[in-house]
């Protein structure tokens, strides 16, 4: 009876140690980061935009990032 407690106990520690660093179903798993640029295109595809929009914003959104380019340089 106390050797099955002791299994059951060791099993239980590596099931929940594993998961915490990630477990072994999600060790290959990337967190994916969008871009504001990802997310203009998606918002045009679905149509919560029209063109007229998107090429705007799209348009500020290129001089935003090369004005920070510029300042990092």
């Amino acid at each position: 009876m106390m050797f099955g407690l002791i299994i059951l106990a060791i099993a239980a520690y590596y099931m929940f140690n594993s998961s915490k660093d990630g477990g072994s179903c999600c060790r290959n798993y990337q967190a994916q980061e969008y871009t504001s640029l990802d997310i203009l295109n998606d918002r045009y595809a679905r149509g919560e935009i029209n063109r007229e929009e998107y090429l705007e914003r799209k348009q500020e959104l290129s001089v935003q990032k090369q004005s920070i380019s510029i300042k990092k340089g």
